[in-house]
């Protein structure tokens, strides 16, 4: 056989729109095809949305999937599609990729190994489909095969591996599929983002070629489809363990298509029972366009690269979705703050580099104002709205970095004073209760009142401006509970949530230091990045330092990692940290810093029940409707460990 053009396609996808993602599927074919790839493969579940959670269970999810399936059929004339959605067989559900050929459809191949890990809840909604089971469907009277077959295209045996599928080492389908001559595998998937994640693919796609000995597509979705997890949109094309093709990741486009010739070989293995055929058709080869890779994925900061990227489409994508108009930070000119502004600010900036200043209009077309403003500045000030609300306890250090930052990136900036508020409330309980407040005695009280009387004037801006407010919290403090619920707390989204104090520090240094792809610095940080992180909520000048408050983050982060994600005892954490840390702490202040872990860890549950939905960008996160589940109520785990006499 001649050289044939394959291709993998990634979409931005948004769970529960029909229409909307047919539409986009449809245009990522329509390029396809005037791009003359013959084999192309799309993203995991991509005609509903991966994340339609328990919508899944629901007919209208299998009707609309169905109908939606259909109408693709008269849209892929001399090209042969993998369209990922969930379908209903013998009453259990499976998550299949459909193969579409030349205007009929030839088969589904269901997933055989299913995420039940992390932030992944498949086996809730779909059954794994048994290696080597093979049956028919029945789709509008007629019966078509579904389950672990093969295809083939005028010699060449094609085969699919669904997403998890290809993470199953020995088990992977790939080492079958090798043995029943497939020269060809295609993986639909909706694999979420985590640092270091994309690495990981590009071996397994490596790994998957050289498996078969011929060439593996990979093919992600793209973006914040559905509130919390944020897509790559990585795609491969690997041909005997060499990548021809990659997408470059964390576009704003609505889809991505990269293609490559590839000689595949005709292996007969003499057994075609489990073999489809499809119908050949004529096959046409254009000159292909090779996409260079982004040079940040070789910098040696590709951590902070990646976390400013994935943010800013997650912003992005979340602003949109959610038909809002803009976004509200209460700027307190500290580090998270700060850093939540300046991804903001990121999300318009790489938008525009993308899409172009028209583009990105568009894309904000249903906001009432947007055919007013005439560049991108003029859109950051009505898009990002910032907010300094000060007290006699805040410092000119902080109103200075919230004032020259808001300045920096041009966002419409407010400051108000609002200790009027927070003596009338103070009064009023005093009266109440016959005493007076006294920081001696109420110490949590007096700090919390200040943080809980900002939240009003926020949301009050939020909602005159149609627009998200975001919480300021990151995990270092929701893992002790250092945070003010209806305070910082407050929020439609929180988007620092999945991330630490101590990389959110150097990332704020190095984003104004280094800069994005070494071209964008934010100067405007300076300082912030000159300040010791406080919440600024005692009295000036008992200096409040928020590590003092709680411990060193670095090793605050340790001890979370090493209970939560390494899952070791709270014993084990101690002893690690001693040696970890023992050159530079007493092993009497180590041991205070792990009880007080632990401590305010079990005693926190409820907030981090109640905290706004945060984006997931680490290999772990402390969110319990996602990630991390932990008893409200308990009897808490520093009762674990050795005695310690701070307590």
């Amino acid at each position: 056989m001649p050289k044939i053009s394959v291709g993998a396609g990634v979409l931005n996808q948004i769970p529960l729109d029909w229409e909307g993602n047919f539409q986009r599927i449809l245009k990522a074919i329509q390029s396809a095809q005037d791009s003359d790839i013959s084999i192309l493969c799309l993203p995991e579940l991509c005609l509903t949305g991966y994340g339609c959670e328990d919508q899944f269970y629901g007919e209208l999810a299998q009707q609309k999937s169905i109908e939606y399936l259909q109408r693709l059929i008269p849209e892929t004339k001399n090209i042969i599609v993998f369209v990922g959605l969930p379908l209903l067989f013998e009453g259990d559900l499976y998550n299949v990729s459909a193969c579409v050929a030349n205007q009929k459809i030839i088969g589904f191949i269901p997933k055989q190994f299913l995420a039940d890990d992390g932030v992944h809840y498949e086996p809730r909604w779909f059954k794994a489909w048994p290696k080597g089971k093979r049956g028919q469907i029945s789709i509008n009277e007629f019966n078509l095969p579904m389950g672990d077959f093969r295809f083939d295209f005028a010699g060449i045996k094609i085969g699919i591996e669904i997403c998890q599928d290809a993470w199953e080492g020995n088990l992977r389908p790939a080492h079958d599929l090798a043995k029943r001559g497939v020269s060809l595998i295609c993986n639909p998937t909706a694999s979420h983002f985590a640092f270091g994640k994309s690495e990981i693919r590009q071996r397994l796609s490596v790994e998957g070629s050289e498996i078969i000995d011929g060439t593996y597509l990979f093919a992600n979705l793209l973006g914040n489809e559905s509130g919390r997890i944020i897509f790559d949109g990585d795609a491969y094309i690997v041909h005997q363990g060499k990548i021809l093709q990659q997408t470059n990741r964390f576009s704003f486009q609505d889809f991505q298509i990269i293609s490559s010739e590839v000689d595949l070989k005709k292996i007969n293995n003499g057994d075609s029972a489990d073999l489809i055929q499809i119908e050949p058709f004529q096959i046409a080869l254009k000159p292909q366009n090779l996409v260079d890779v982004a040079e940040w994925e070789e910098s040696k900061h590709k951590k902070e690269e990646e976390f400013a990227r994935v943010i800013s489409l997650g912003l992005w994508d979340y602003l949109r979705k959610s038909f809002s108009n803009g976004f509200v930070i209460s700027l307190s000119g500290g580090a998270d703050s700060s850093a939540i502004s300046t991804l903001c600010y990121l999300s318009v900036y790489l938008a525009e580099k993308e899409l172009g200043f028209m583009g990105l209009k568009e894309k904000l077309a249903y906001i009432p104002w947007i055919q007013s403003v005439q560049n991108t500045q003029e859109l950051i000030k009505k898009l990002m709205t910032t907010l300094y609300q000060g007290t006699v306890n805040s410092s000119e250090s902080t109103q200075r970095s919230a004032s020259e930052l808001a300045n920096y990136i041009g966002t419409t900036h407010y400051e108000l004073k609002i200790d009027s508020i927070v003596n009338e409330y103070t009064a009023l309980i005093e009266n109440a209760i016959g005493r007076s407040l006294d920081w001696s005695t109420d110490d949590v009280t007096l700090q919390n009142v200040q943080a809980r009387v900002r939240s009003p004037s926020a949301w009050m801006l939020a909602n005159i401006n149609n627009a998200l407010l975001l919480a300021t919290s990151n995990r270092s403090e929701g893992s002790v509970g250092y945070s003010t619920m209806d305070g910082d707390t407050s929020g439609s989204i929180s988007p620092i949530a999945g991330i630490d104090k101590h990389f959110l520090r150097k990332w704020l240094s190095w984003i104004q230091h280094s800069g994005l792809n070494n071209e964008l610095k934010i100067e405007g940080l300076h300082r912030v990045n000159s300040l010791e992180p406080s919440a600024e909520l005692r009295p000036l000048e008992t200096k409040q330092v928020d590590e003092e408050d709680l411990m060193p983050y670095p090793i605050l982060n340790v001890i979370e990692r090493l209970a939560f994600y390494d899952r070791k005892t709270p014993a084990d954490c101690l002893g690690l940290i001693k040696k970890q840390f023992g050159n530079h702490f007493s092993e009497e202040k180590l041991t205070e810093f792990v009880h007080r872990f632990f401590k305010l860890w079990a005693r926190n549950q409820w907030k981090r029940e109640r905290y706004a939905p945060g984006f997931h960008v680490d290999d772990y996160s402390l969110d319990p409707k996602s990630w991390l589940r932990f008893p409200i109520l308990s009897a808490g785990l520093a009762k674990d460990l050795p005695p310690s006499s701070c307590y």
